[in-house]
């Protein structure tokens, strides 16, 4: 759904997001991202006040997605709650780049495309965002045992994995010789 800035009444406009559909997480080359997948319907609402400038949105996302620990490969369901505000700049009025230097307050900006903001776009930017970059199962999370691939999380294996590189193996004869 795309709202353009002339069709924001000057009161303002708010959008409930659990009409919106067909919110699908994409990867960054465009295609739907495999290893995380929506869990629940995006709910929340947006709120579009038209501004000379541009068009200033707030708004609260709440979701769930399915993806997977990244220690111990366990899938999990991450709960996503996100309470933003965002100013989408009107072209015309954006700085050109040899004006421009930027500033804190410029990370909340965009520019506004000529066919009006989507609000998919938003809601996924927003969901993407609230991803950490490694989430965990748990805090205390041990993973996955690196020589026999058991999850630690469940008991010891009995591997030994006091993994020496040889590489460095003439670095311990060093250590010796200072005593």
């Amino acid at each position: 759904m795309k709202v353009r800035w002339e069709a924001i009444p000057p009161e303002g406009k708010e959008i409930s997001l659990d009409e919106l559909t067909l919110i699908s997480l994409q990867g960054p080359h465009g295609e739907e991202e495999q290893e995380i997948r929506l869990d629940s319907a995006v709910t929340g609402s947006l709120s579009l006040r038209r501004t000379p400038k541009g068009i200033e949105a707030t708004g609260r996302i709440r979701t769930a997605v399915s993806l997977h620990c990244a220690r111990c490969l366990k899938e999990i369901v991450l709960p996503i709650v996100s309470e933003f505000e965002e100013f989408f700049i009107l072209m015309h009025y954006a700085p050109r780049e040899e004006d421009k230097e930027l500033v804190k307050d410029d990370m909340d900006v965009s520019l506004l495309p000529e066919e009006g903001i989507d609000l998919r776009d938003i809601v996924e930017e927003q969901i993407w965002l609230n991803i950490p970059m490694k989430p965990l199962c748990h805090d205390r999370c041990m993973g996955l045992c690196s020589v026999c691939g058991t999850d630690l999380n469940l008991g010891e294996c009995g591997c030994d994995r006091r993994y020496s590189d040889p590489r460095f193996a003439v670095l311990k004869t060093l250590t010796s010789n200072l005593r």
